[in-house]
């Protein structure tokens, strides 16, 4: 009873969202690495991999059904920049411009291609790790943040943020290990569970094959309270994962409701600045208010995280002092 009230005392979705944009608004100097990561992969220079790209388009075969997905690839091939991988996937510091490079910059970028795919994959490993210490900056850049707004403790120091940087590197390394480790065992038996579907029926086999996805969209949700819950309270991986498995469990309705509007809203955000892109200066802007929107919604999740695990914590002392735990 008493966990119940204090969920429905907890600010909503659409209250957090704003007060996370009120705290980024409020600290402004919290937008700084992310727009100098966009800024690096926009004017910086861009590791091209189009020749391996023309070498897989070599080795396929010419055949009308994989014609228009070579095409595709050719197209790709001079507008990859493998300086992207710096902002990680889900939980890297936001870039409007990681994916493929735009044709027009305001000065010219130099190109260093990639001829080998055994360079190309030693990159990827040495870009992920520099951009997991960039995520570990950002994540602990906003943890200060939010623990100024609270006034508690260690958090609203920050003479000793950097302290944390190093610990929150190797947890977010241990994180991207383990998801990267469940995502192989997931996809592994299921593609060849759909390779076989597929002899049979090809919808049959794509529908087999498209579990693997699903699956591992619903293990980022619960681990998706991980990254605050390392950054704003020190918890070791295993705990952060276990109180992220908690928390999503008992806050799934506003956890995936949070969710969906951030992806909503920053995927149409995004179209919009990219499609305003044109080659110019002008760009900055798009960069500015993208690293502005894209941090709003970082820091509010950390504020959902922060308002729902103090219930959940409440709920715990109370157990225990029930004698109940």
């Amino acid at each position: 009873m008493q966990e119940q009230e204090q969920k429905s005392a907890s600010p909503g979705v659409w209250s957090t969202l704003a007060a996370g944009f009120d705290l980024t608004a409020k600290h402004p100097w919290i937008i700084l690495l992310p727009m100098l990561v966009d800024v690096f992969i926009w004017l910086g220079p861009r590791l091209r991999f189009q020749r391996i790209v023309e070498q897989l388009v070599a080795e396929l075969p010419s055949e009308v059904e994989v014609m228009e997905f070579t095409q595709q690839l050719i197209e790709v091939g001079p507008h990859t920049n493998l300086f992207s991988v710096l902002s990680v996937p889900l939980i890297g510091v936001p870039a409007l411009l990681a994916g493929l490079a735009p044709e027009k910059t305001p000065i010219s970028a130099r190109a260093i291609d990639i001829n080998s795919g055994s360079n190309w994959l030693a990159l990827i490993f040495v870009l992920s790790i520099a951009g997991l210490f960039l995520s570990a900056l950002y994540y602990v850049t906003i943890s200060v943040v939010i623990g100024q707004r609270e006034e508690t403790g260690e958090n609203e120091k920050v003479d000793r943020w950097f302290k944390k940087i190093g610990g929150t590197w190797l947890r977010f390394l241990g994180l991207a290990l383990l998801f990267l480790l469940v995502a192989i065992i997931i996809y592994i038996p299921i593609s060849i569970i759909g390779a076989v579907f597929f002899l049979l029926s090809p919808l049959l086999g794509t529908m087999v094959v498209l579990v693997a996805p699903f699956i591992i969209f619903w293990i980022a949700i619960y681990l998706s309270f991980t990254p605050p819950g390392i950054t704003l309270n020190n918890r070791s991986l295993f705990q952060a994962v276990k109180e992220s498995v908690q928390l999503v469990q008992k806050n799934l309705p506003v956890v995936l409701l949070m969710i969906l509007a951030i992806l909503l809203l920053g995927a149409i955000i995004d179209w919009l600045l990219i499609a305003a892109e044109n080659g110019t200066w002008f760009t900055m802007f798009n960069i500015l208010i993208h690293a502005f929107v894209h941090t709003g919604f970082v820091t509010a999740f950390f504020i959902l995280y922060q308002d729902r695990s103090a219930v959940l914590f409440a709920s715990q002392e109370s157990l225990i002092n029930d004698g109940s735990l």
